[in-house]
């Protein structure tokens, strides 16, 4: 197959690249102008385009031809995007690559939209756990109404004229080195100090940071301790990453699958983990202390089901983090977004 990845240099789009490649597709690969991550994916059987999202010749360009098409390819809240740009390259983007792909690629099997789980986060804790596909669609933000209103064009294809479209919401998704770089979004949390520089650098805190932040002051002796975030009962934060090889792995699986037309899968990683159980172990690999920091800004938990995703496409996330840790401290850190 011919294959179109959008956001082929991403943290997901490289994996599903490397991917494709093993199991014997070609790959397109839109990429943003000057990103430095593409020199990864330069690669035998790697066609790179340079190309914008809100550009539709660039899309129509991509597109041409193509037997499945992952869009990947988005704004994110890790980025900083705004408010328009989640609208004009989440929303309006997928409408515009929709198009093309039913213009320019008349053999398309697989039309696969990278979503989110922020399409279930209204504000509140979850309202069930683990989240599945059954759950009430009700974004309390712009980038999950964003993501939750592209879901819908792509099934509207579907409904209205069979196109192969499958939305794919994945939950947090990191790199195995991103568990142990305290500068990542993922590990940030993890390391006392850096948990206090990132509160710091904010320029407009509320008032549960700024006792957050008072709490993390008074816990660091000095130590460079990893610290465990919990709410003010001493319960630890309960988390779920996933390895990003096994979500793009999970990409993959949609393609030949009948079962996945005009259907939505949970990406989800290996089971859920709570933050005292992830310091701990850091701490251990590392020799640093680890502290239990109960603040008023600890999240709810929150973590998927992909039970859905095994069943009808045969998911299995094969990375714990526990294990991703273990891997990352074998090898140096590289940089990633």
């Amino acid at each position: 197959m011919k294959i179109l990845v959008t956001g082929a240099a991403g943290r997901i789009g490289t994996h599903l690249t490397r991917a494709a490649l093993r199991e014997g597709h070609a790959v397109r690969g839109l990429i943003v102008p000057g990103d430095a991550r593409a020199e990864a994916i330069r690669l035998p059987g790697v066609e790179l385009v340079d190309g914008d999202l809100r550009d539709r010749d660039a899309l129509r360009q991509a597109a041409a031809g193509v037997d499945a098409i992952f869009h990947l390819a988005g704004a994110l809240t890790s980025r900083g995007n705004t408010n328009r740009e989640f609208i004009d390259l989440n929303l309006n983007a997928t409408f515009d690559l929709l198009v093309a792909a039913r213009d320019v690629a008349p053999n398309l099997q697989r039309f696969a939209y990278a979503s989110s789980d922020a399409v279930y986060a209204d504000g509140g804790p979850a309202p069930g756990l683990p989240l599945d596909e059954t759950c009430p669609v009700r974004p309390a933000s712009v980038y999950g109404a964003s993501k939750a209103g592209a879901e819908q064009l792509c099934l509207s294809f579907w409904r209205s004229e069979g196109f192969p479209a499958t939305v794919l919401r994945f939950g947090a998704t990191c790199d195995a080195e991103e568990l142990i770089d305290p500068h990542s979004v993922f590990a940030r949390w993890l390391f006392l100090r850096e948990a206090r520089a990132f509160l710091v650098a904010q320029s407009a805190r509320s008032l549960a940071q700024d006792e957050t932040l008072r709490i993390l002051d008074q816990l660091d002796d000095g130590s460079d301790a990893l610290v465990a975030l919990a709410d003010l009962d001493g319960t630890p934060e309960i988390r779920q990453w996933g390895d990003a090889r096994d979500v793009a792995e999970g990409c993959l699986l949609t393609l030949g699958t009948a079962a996945a037309d005009g259907e939505v899968f949970d990406l989800g990683g290996a089971p859920p983990f709570t933050t005292l159980e992830l310091a701990s172990y850091i701490g251990k690999r590392t020799n640093r202390p680890v502290v239990l920091a109960p603040v008023p800004t600890a999240r709810p938990p929150w973590y998927l089901s992909s039970q859905k995703a095994s069943e009808l496409l045969g998911y299995a996330p094969a990375h714990s983090v526990f294990a991703m840790v273990d891997e990352a401290l074998g090898r140096p850190l590289r940089p990633r977004e």
